[in-house]
């Protein structure tokens, strides 16, 4: 099989980008199961490829398919023969995804709100709030914003505008993506991430302790522990959320806490935008843009999932 052949060579010159080993191999396990060779490959050898990533998450369907491509595109160039291309309609590849998996990392409003309050820890000492920084990363990726998004926050990005309803906050990513909060908690929650000095931390032997944050042009800063760093953000807010949630025994009836990620809670507010109830209010079109999707037909198959939660949570 083509793939054994020039796998080794594939990864030894792009593998440095990302770990595309397990894609690789589920290549591989494709060619054998199906007996065809990965550059005649029709759209059935593709999607079960696809399949065996058992993902809810579109993103790495994608990843997938790009790593496919371009394994595809570097035999041929090895081969000398012109390359191929691998289309998948929306529909079908929408199809696809671990549906049953997507619904255990798919909260709606009101588990949304189960976690945040659980998530609104005050101190045993004042009764002061604390570790705010862990709960507006969760409510920032509720309001649309991705993990990269989230971590680029500066301080300077962020502007409270006094509203009829109390407060808007105003935030325009790295990227020049303009977000408008309009709760007021999370405006609030906002504001005292902006003053936060410290985060309570809690070990795996439910040992607490008290962590002082790097000084930090940033919203989400990092703690400051260990050998000093010249970066100023948190690396990964995902996994500082995923530490607290887990930490703290946190639950949410319904929802595998433990696989919970921060493109799960934002794409469930996507969800949730795209539910029955809300249809008067939210189109394609509209979505799309608060998401920054450049591609509004792929929202079709997300409003069937949209129907099929909260129909059934009626």
């Amino acid at each position: 099989m083509l793939t054994k052949k020039y796998s080794e060579r594939f990864l030894e010159v792009y593998d440095a980008e990302n770990n595309k080993g397990k894609i690789i191999k589920n290549i591989i396990e494709t060619e054998e199961e199906s007996e065809v060779e990965l550059l005649d490959w029709d759209d059935a050898e593709v999607a079960t490829f696809l399949k065996k990533a058992s993902t809810p998450s579109p993103q790495t369907l994608n990843k997938h398919m790009v790593v496919l491509r371009k394994f595809a595109d570097f035999i041929c160039k090895k081969k000398k023969i012109a390359k191929r291309k691998y289309v998948m309609q929306d529909g079908v590849f929408m199809q696809l995804i671990n549906k049953e998996q997507l619904m255990s990392v798919t909260i709606d409003y009101d588990q949304y709100m189960i976690i945040k309050n659980q998530l609104d820890i005050t101190s045993l000492d004042d009764g002061s709030k604390i570790n705010l920084r862990d709960k507006v990363i969760f409510e920032l990726a509720w309001e649309g914003l991705t993990s990269e998004e989230i971590k680029l926050v500066k301080e300077n990005d962020i502007e409270f505008i006094p509203s009829d309803n109390g407060e808007v906050t105003i935030i325009e990513t790295d990227g020049g993506k303009i977000v408008r909060i309009e709760d007021p908690e999370v405006s609030n929650d906002i504001k005292l991430c902006l003053k936060e000095k410290c985060n309570t931390v809690t070990d795996i032997n439910s040992i607490s302790k008290t962590m002082v944050y790097k000084e930090s042009e940033y919203l989400i800063k990092p703690i400051k522990v260990g050998r000093t760093s010249s970066k100023t953000h948190l690396d990964n807010p995902h996994l500082a959320l995923h530490h607290v949630l887990k930490a703290n025994g946190f639950t949410c009836p319904g929802i595998d806490m433990d696989r919970l990620t921060l493109a799960d809670i934002r794409r469930s507010r996507l969800i949730y935008l795209l539910a029955p109830e809300n249809s008067q209010f939210f189109n394609f079109e509209n979505v799309a843009s608060l998401f920054n999707l450049k591609r509004s037909e792929s929202l079709r198959w997300f409003k069937e999932i949209a129907a099929e939660k909260y129909e059934s949570a009626k």
